[in-house]
């Protein structure tokens, strides 16, 4: 039998945030992602409003005085809208439209967040000019009021804000700073006639990261669909796939780049949700997979997006990345695969070919998440390591000892792919110690020429006091060509001055792709090995 519960109603609960929410984020946001909200903010306005001028966004940072300002010319805030200017949540955009803006607490965090004094000057076409201005007294009072002055005219359609006392000092740097990522962020925006970003004077240029290559068989993939997150609301979802012409290995600028409603959010994402992992086709994020980048770009109502509160992040538990996750991933595991196949030869197998088409993947495919009919991929060779052992295989198992002359010449292959500022410094080293080394094996097991009564131990630990002793010991019974030996007594030498001299001497790759050939030339002399 159910109970009823009965209730006497008390005086209503005040459900007005408490001001210290604004605290709470400062240390989420910095001077850049503070500015990129605002100027989110005013791309906002001028694409709700009609009849529009073209766009005007001038920032100024200015480092001497300490003092950012944006100026726009957007539209403005009518006055009967200056209260979403510092109210949460409140905001003039529609959830159901392509906004950047949604949750009505970006611009007050983000000048909250940079500044402890910060004045807010509009004029909406129509309206009067109206001012306020949010201190750092306003944000410790518990009052939620605050006073608006209808101001001087200034132009009309226009905003201008200005933030004071900057919680972090603003650094010459920064406006260079600022030019590169507004260029990213906003790259579809600037390539719109009527839209111009400034910063100190300097016009930001838009920034792709569309530099695909073409391999032949292997051409970037796109795929266009539609997803569904709640059901009913549609997202446009376009991805492209491929290798890349503008690898750095230093900002390793490769994985997926996501944008929502043409605003970059993030990129160069390499985490698990997109595939790189232990196990995993895309494998965890390593140099050899550096040439694949996936650009994804999602387009619709603002509410339907994956995007977090202050646009620098996706929720990756939200439904419409899960909805676009299984293409993703495939073709980031497609192409990371890619590029570790033809890792040795990206100079003729990739960069060369700049000119091609981009392949369509149908949207049937793509939109059910079905495995993805992509080209299979080049056959994997086997390591160099393994190719000389496979080359040797009968010397080696005849002569053990030569096993780890051959792994040591595939070692000197191995460093040189690694990013070691010191790598041919060691190369050389091991290229000589590998040398010394194959000459002792061949006196020590040839005991056909020489009789292991005479060479024991100690007369060959004598013999290699001296390099002379030990090169004129083994030509006295196996003559080797006069130029190798040469050439070894000169990388010899270089190898002790590495060594003995006070300063340490660069060793060119030259040096190491010389001295290596000569190393090979004198062990198949000597052991009839292949390289």
């Amino acid at each position: 039998m159910s109970t009823v519960t009965r209730k006497t109603e008390i005086a209503p609960l005040n459900g007005m945030p408490e001001k210290r929410m604004f605290w709470s984020i400062i240390s989420d946001y910095d001077l850049k992602t503070g500015l990129t909200e605002l100027v989110d903010n005013a791309l906002d306005i001028w694409i709700g409003t009609k009849n529009r001028k073209p766009l005007l966004i001038e920032l100024t940072l200015d480092a001497d005085r300490q003092i950012v300002t944006l100026r726009d010319n957007a539209g403005g805030v009518p006055r009967e809208n200056l209260r979403l200017l510092i109210a949460p949540g409140g905001s003039m955009n529609s959830p159901d439209g392509e906004s950047i803006g949604i949750f009505g607490v970006g611009s007050k965090r983000a000048v909250v967040a940079v500044a402890e004094r910060v004045t807010i000057q509009t004029h909406h076409v129509g309206d009067g000019s109206f001012q306020i201005d949010i201190d750092k007294e306003w944000l410790e009072s518990p009052d939620w009021e605050l006073p608006a002055y209808e101001i001087p005219e200034i132009d009309a359609g226009t905003t201008r804000i200005e933030l004071s006392h900057l919680r972090k000092p603003l650094a010459a740097s920064d406006a260079a700073v600022a030019l590169i990522h507004f260029g990213e962020s906003y790259e579809w925006f600037l390539k719109i006639d009527d839209c111009r970003i400034v910063v100190n004077g300097v016009d930001v240029l838009p920034r792709a990261f569309d530099s695909w290559a073409y391999p032949p068989d292997f051409p970037p993939r796109n795929a266009t669909f539609q997803i569904a997150p709640d059901g009913a609301g549609k997202l446009g979802v376009d991805i492209t796939a491929g290798l890349i012409l503008d690898r750095d290995p230093e900002k390793d600028n490769y994985g997926a780049y996501v944008y929502c409603n043409n605003r970059l959010v993030v990129k160069e994402l390499r985490t698990r949700e997109v595939g790189y992992y232990v196990g995993s086709e895309a494998g965890v994020p390593h140099p050899d997979a550096s040439l694949c980048r996936v650009i994804v770009r999602l387009n619709g109502a603002a509410k339907l997006m994956p995007w977090n509160s202050s646009k620098t992040g996706i929720n990756y538990g939200h439904t419409a990345f899960l909805q676009v996750r299984p293409t993703l991933i495939q073709l980031v595991s497609h192409f990371s695969s890619l590029s570790r196949r033809l890792k040795d030869d990206w100079a003729s197998k990739v960069f060369r070919h700049t000119v091609g088409d981009i392949q369509e993947i149908p949207p049937s495919e793509a939109e059910s998440g079905r495995k993805l009919v992509l080209p299979p991929l080049p056959r994997v060779q086997k390591p160099h390591i393994e190719q000389l052992k496979a080359k040797n295989r009968k010397q080696i198992e005849e002569k053990p000892w030569t096993l780890g002359l051959v792994e040591a010449v595939a070692a000197v292959d191995f460093i040189g792919r690694q990013r070691l500022t010191t790598g041919n410094r060691i190369a050389m080293i091991l290229l000589d110690s590998n040398f010394e080394i194959a000459l002792k094996e061949f006196i020590v097991h040839r005991t056909d020429l020489y009789d292991s009564r005479v060479f024991n131990d100690s007369k060959i630990a004598e013999i290699f006091k001296s390099r002379h002793k030990v090169i004129q010991t083994v030509i006295d019974k196996m003559p080797l060509q006069s130029g190798l030996l040469e050439r070894a007594r000169h990388y010899y030498d270089v190898r002790n001055k590495l060594i003995h001299e006070r300063a340490t001497v660069g060793i060119p790759q030259e040096d190491i792709d010389n001295y290596r050939q000569v190393i090979e030339a004198i062990l198949t002399e000597l052991f009839g090995l292949q390289f």
